[in-house]
């Protein structure tokens, strides 16, 4: 099937129109995101039964046609390692186009290995090689070659067949319901919306601070986050995690004070009276509200020991069912539950019958702490 290059809107329009009655669409994205804070978005990568289409999004500003497209419940669609691509589609869109399918979900849940890649499952799937020798184009210039487009729309091409594939497999071993649940986690939109109140907790070196401390970090962090949103620019060009650390510890309180800091430069002094402004008034802000470092002390002798014992239980559980160990439990689960923690995933999906009251229950029976 040859590719179509879509850079206009009426033939966007004409695309949408065509594929309103599909049962699946198979999409990829291409990006840049060096220089800003939100993926810049170059192309969008449609297959379908019927065509198959590289959408220039840059020589195109009315997407509209594609929303409603993308978000029909009747259609399925198609992703491989899909965060980024849904994080791109909440951006523009203010959702996230379900129901989809991510195939890299799938595969692991069928023996693949738990971060298989696009082109392996081509391989060994479609029993074709792709080059991969184009990963690093610059999707931002124009015009883009025929080489660097088929390239793109190769990210697509076989995603259908691969899809079918991992569906027939998951339904014959019993898994269909495993993917749902994974697919429909990834697709919360909770993961792709920030909350700027909590940024702090991401800041390199936060867990050493004092509450005092944390107490300016978390207003200046947010801060930063909402600048370099306006800015769209990466975070650490506004202000890198280091100089938050140092304001939020010697907190000047007045520009002399700000500008005497060994750590301030030129490039920080356009910011220098808002972020006085910003500590001053988290400085207000009454002592029961200041955040908290974690309480959570390391685990003892017994529980470290408890902890080896409920992973090769995992490991085991995870060899007999052919899939990475990762997927049943990572390690910081079987701390929380060896904590006492009952709220997860792994009590309350698929997982909970088929290891997670079990490793509860050697936990139980092992726990001497």
């Amino acid at each position: 099937m040859e590719y179509k290059l879509i850079t206009s809107t009426r033939d966007l329009e004409t695309f949408c129109s065509a594929s309103s009655n599909v049962d699946w669409l198979a999409l990829d994205t291409e990006f840049i995101r060096e220089k800003t804070f939100y993926p810049s978005l170059c192309l969008i990568q449609i297959a379908s039964e019927q065509e198959l289409v590289c959408i220039d999004t840059l020589a195109i500003s009315n997407l509209s046609s594609l929303k409603k497209l993308l978000y029909q419940p009747s259609i399925t669609k198609i992703f491989h390692s899909a965060s980024q691509d849904l994080e791109i589609f909440v951006n523009l869109f203010d959702a996230v186009p379900t129901p989809m399918f991510d195939t890299q979900i799938a595969a692991s849940l069928l023996g693949y290995g738990e971060q298989v890649s696009y082109a392996q499952l081509v391989s060994e799937i479609c029993n074709i090689e792709l080059d991969k020798s184009l990963s690093r184009t610059n999707w931002e210039r124009r015009p883009l070659t025929s080489k660097e487009l088929k390239y793109a729309v190769d990210d697509v091409k076989y995603l259908a067949e691969i899809y079918q594939s991992l569906k027939t497999k998951l339904g014959e071993n019993g898994r269909s319901h495993w993917a749902d649940f994974e697919c429909n986690n990834l697709a919360s939109i909770d993961k792709y919306i920030i909350n700027t109140d909590k940024v702090w907790k991401t800041v390199k070196g936060a867990g050493k601070l004092n509450s005092n401390q944390l107490n300016i970090l978390k207003q200046l962090a947010k801060w930063r986050e909402q600048q370099a949103m306006t800015e769209n620019k990466p975070r650490r060009w506004i202000l890198s995690d280091k100089i938050l650390r140092n304001l939020a510890i010697e907190q000047p309180t007045d520009i002399n004070a700000f500008s005497s800091l060994e750590i301030i430069t030129e490039e920080h002094i356009p910011y220098a009276e808002t972020l006085i402004l910003e500590i001053n008034e988290a400085l207000k802000i009454p002592e029961y509200d200041w955040p908290t470092t974690s309480t959570i002390g390391p685990l003892n002798s017994a529980q470290r020991k408890l902890v080896k014992l409920a992973q090769s239980f995992v490991r085991e559980r995870a060899e007999q069912l052919n899939i990475a160990p990762s997927l049943l439990a990572t390690r910081s689960v079987v701390e929380k539950l060896i904590r006492g923690k009952r709220e997860l995933d792994i009590l309350s999906s698929w997982k909970k019958d088929l290891i997670g009251d079990e490793l509860v229950a050697l936990i139980e029976a092992n726990d001497i702490s």
